[in-house]
């Protein structure tokens, strides 16, 4: 999972373990400041919303006070600030149109001061993603743009054991819990939950049985209650037989995640989140009526062990979302970056058209690219792919087609990580 090593948090109010040690933990120390921050924005924030300052119990107001005092006297640095968005916490509760108790209000507004004093605009400092302290720090950069790319640099580190299909082919929670996330399948993947790293999910099985599902777009036809189901597999997934199959193999418990643009009242807000372990209770298998082909609906039944679905539908957290905010917008930056490098070798080309011949060699188009520094990485490999599909000198007329071509490349090559 491509969360920071801190305290796993559970239940519905994200505070950190040991309420009665609260006053002896240092303000200095970034989990208990990240802690803080969930706490606030994720709990009481939006009760504050909803029901207004009454909503707070006295025991939350006075904790919350003193954290604030304790706060303004300490001297924390900017990276602390921005590792734990505990400035973002703040910004919540000193925000226009606050529904939060005024003493708190004036606390923050206080603190909010001297930050500023100190490192500008609160709205500025922004969050870290790929800076260490950020989820993916040491994982994956924003230029890592394909699948094969991030799996070649992965199998070079001391993780990359995980990324063996066979690590996901076993039973159990393999030491996951429920409510664990990330940004999309291909970190899940690399986390070895699941043994691909499709957005359109599907089912992670083998011969001898099945061990995990990935809910994604309209697979989730039925579902009664949090902890019940009916999935109904794609046509061509080989993982309904083992589902549905009478061996004993076949019974065992079932990961379960379920992805963003599953199609559910259950599904997380963003990203990838596993539910837990669930197990199959029944099937029915018929033709349908349209398409003539058979269709599998496969009945699922969480097992009654496992944390309540309560807690787990609190993921992803306000910072989770935050991430894959982020990363989403520098994925476009990227892109959008690699599209216009290619239309710039298109205007290369224009200017080149106007030699004598009417013609250019894009072996020289090539050439005085990369010289300059148009083509870079991923770009640079982009157009070596246009390149090779004819050395020999062509005229720029015949361009236009070959730049569209290479500009959908780049949105293809994003779709994986959505």
């Amino acid at each position: 999972m491509q969360t920071l090593q801190t305290p796993a948090i559970r239940g519905v109010r994200t505070q950190e373990p040991g309420t009665p040690m609260d006053g002896r933990i240092s303000v200095y120390n970034i989990d208990f400041l990240r802690h803080r921050a969930r706490w606030i924005r994720d709990d009481l924030d939006p009760r504050v919303a909803r029901e207004g300052g009454d909503a707070l119990h006295a025991d939350e107001i006075l904790k919350l006070d003193e954290f604030l005092r304790r706060l303004r006297n300490s001297n924390n640095s900017i990276d602390d600030i921005r590792v734990s968005r505990i400035h973002l916490a703040i910004l919540s509760i000193a925000g226009h149109g606050t529904r939060w108790p005024i003493r708190l209000i004036d606390r923050c507004d206080e603190l909010r001061a001297v930050w500023e004093v100190k490192y500008g605009p609160l709205k500025k400092l922004g969050i870290l993603l790929y800076e260490q302290g950020g989820r993916l720090y040491d994982i994956c950069t924003p230029e890592d743009a394909s699948k094969e790319i991030l799996v070649a640099k992965w199998l070079k580190t001391p993780e990359g054991t995980k990324l063996s299909p066979v690590r996901s082919l076993r039973h159990g929670d393999l030491g996951f819990k429920p409510g664990d996330w990330w940004i999309n399948p291909l970190f899940a993947f690399r986390e070895g939950i699941i043994n691909h790293s499709e957005a359109k999910g599907g089912t992670i099985s083998d011969s001898i049985g099945a061990y995990a599902v990935v809910l994604a777009g309209s697979q989730e036809k039925s579902c009664s209650n949090a902890n019940s189901f009916v999935y109904r597999p794609s046509n061509n997934d080989k993982g309904r037989y083992r589902l549905a199959s009478g061996a004993p193999e076949s019974r065992q418990p079932v990961r379960i995640l379920r992805s963003h643009n599953l199609q559910s009242f259950l599904a997380p807000k963003a990203g990838l989140r596993y539910d837990g372990l669930h197990k199959v209770s029944g099937w029915s298998i018929k033709r349908d009526a349209k398409t003539k082909a058979m269709v599998y609906d496969i009945h699922f039944v969480r097992l009654p062990d496992q944390q309540p679905m309560e807690e787990v539908l609190c993921r992803p957290w306000t910072e989770e979302i935050e991430d894959y905010k982020e990363y989403k917008r520098l994925r476009f930056l990227v892109r959008d970056k690699k599209a216009e490098a290619v239309r710039s070798v298109a205007g290369a080309l224009s200017t080149l058209a106007g030699s004598a011949d009417g013609a250019c060699d894009v072996d020289d188009v090539h050439t005085e690219a990369s010289s300059s520094g148009d083509l870079t990485g991923d770009s640079l490999a982009a157009f070596e792919v246009t390149r090779a599909r004819d050395r020999r000198p062509r005229r720029v007329s015949s361009f236009d087609t070959r730049r569209k071509n290479s500009d959908d490349d780049c949105v293809r090559s994003d779709s994986m990580f959505d």
